[in-house]
């Protein structure tokens, strides 16, 4: 949203460059271009009024404004020295272009060296959190310059004094009768009282001096306040007097200070050791098989049945499901009963994170009972044999997910769980 900044009067600015050099999208793309976004340096828009009398600037930006001028002086300097460094750099990418022939060039370096003129540091705003210092540097009243009136007519022309007309019993008449003055003799000037000055100027420096040399004393010499533990200093931090605690309370104070970050640090070493006792829950076997059928490429169909089997090991598990008119649906038979094998992992490409997969169809399901067999085929990958704990999963239409565990070692089928299809 675009939001207001200030408005400049043109009664004493002058444009500089062309109006296209202070066209904001141009000189947008130019600095995008040149710099891609590495300036804290941005530029406001130009919105010259219907009157002609000034010029309104605006920002697209919600965030807050901060003229640069009424912030403390020491962030101040801050803002002021990122301002300068933006400028140079600025600067530098002009006198490269000037450095080239060509008239487009040279264009670019007029309009790059008159975005970076402006009158004064009332001109220089900043956007966004100020006592952060990461807040962007706004600049209005760019491509102009203070215009100063001029005596002479601003044209170099002598400055036109009265002439002084003698009567004509002062004139003098020559050859025919032309009018000459007579030649003016000049003042004699009227000799200074140097002496009275130089009486002034001493009397003046007598009363100064013991103010100058009390202002520049006071800082370093503390006053103690009657009655108190205080000492009051002079005109530091940009104030008057600030006071400061004696040395023993601030020592205390820091020291109290130290403990209490001690004690901190100490808590959260606790917190962070305790934490790490607690075990971590174990995972979801749903969400296990959601994962694992994701990065085989096979997207789970909620109006489906699935069978799924998951392990954390290379062996080789083998899932088989026992249809209800005898048909089984395993690694020799892939499809029966309207259900296809879709995943068998650990037969030929090895995972610590296998799972074998049963699909039927949404249409194809066949009522009955189904039973679900594990067996343990083999071992992969130079992992010993041995005890395989597993999962079983079961998801159906509008069902909760029936979860079966268990292990298995024998290479025989080994009968795991049944469900009922209607």
């Amino acid at each position: 949203m675009s939001q207001f900044i200030t408005m400049t009067s043109l009664l004493n600015m002058r444009p500089l460059g062309s109006a296209a050099d202070r066209s904001l999208p141009r000189m947008e793309g130019i600095l995008e271009r040149e710099f891609e976004g590495r300036l804290a340096l941005r530029l406001a828009e130009p919105v010259e009024r219907n009157d002609k009398t000034g010029v309104d600037w605006y920002i697209d930006s919600d965030d807050a404004l901060t003229r640069l001028s009424t912030i403390p002086e020491e962030l101040a300097d801050y803002y002021k020295k990122r301002l300068q460094a933006d400028v140079s750099v600025i600067t530098s990418a002009a006198e490269r272009y000037e450095s080239r022939n060509d008239q487009a060039a040279q264009n670019t370096a007029s309009a790059l060296r008159n975005a970076v003129r402006y009158p004064g540091d009332d001109n220089v705003w900043l956007l966004g959190d100020v006592p952060s210092g990461k807040a962007a540097i706004v600049l209005t009243a760019w491509g102009y310059e203070a215009q100063t009136s001029d005596l002479s007519g601003g044209r170099g022309d002598a400055i036109r004094r009265p002439v002084r007309v003698l009567p004509e019993s002062a004139q003098v008449n020559i050859g025919q009768g032309d009018p000459v003055p007579p030649p003016v003799v000049p003042p004699k000037p009227t000799p200074r009282n140097w002496l009275g000055i130089l009486s002034s100027a001493l009397w003046t420096l007598a009363l100064v001096l013991p103010f100058v040399i009390g202002w520049f004393l006071l800082p370093a010499c503390g006053i103690r306040v009657p009655f108190s533990d205080r000492y009051v200093y002079g005109w530091g931090d940009g104030a008057f007097c600030r006071q400061l605690p004696n040395p023993q309370m601030e020592a205390s104070r820091n020291q109290s200070a130290a403990l209490t970050a001690e004690l901190s640090a100490l808590t959260e070493q606790v917190r962070v050791k305790v934490a790490s006792c607690i075990p971590a829950p174990p995972p979801d076997p749903v969400d296990q098989v959601r994962e694992r059928t994701r990065v085989e490429g096979v997207d789970l169909n909620p109006n489906e049945t699935t069978v799924s089997l998951v392990w954390n090991s290379t062996n080789d598990l083998d899932l088989t499901v026992v249809c209800p008119n005898g048909e089984r649906i395993f690694h020799g038979n892939k499809k029966a009963c309207g259900g296809e094998l879709e995943i068998d992992k650990n037969y030929q490409t090895y995972s610590q994170q296998p799972i074998e997969h049963v699909r039927f169809g949404e249409r194809s399901l066949m009522p009955g009972r189904y039973g679900v067999e594990v067996k343990y085929y083999g071992v992969n990958g130079g992992q010993a044999p041995g005890a395989t704990p597993f999962k079983v999963v079961v998801q159906q239409k509008g069902k909760d997910p029936i979860v079966q565990s268990g292990s298995v070692q024998s290479i025989n089928d080994t009968k795991v769980m049944e469900f009922t299809v209607p």
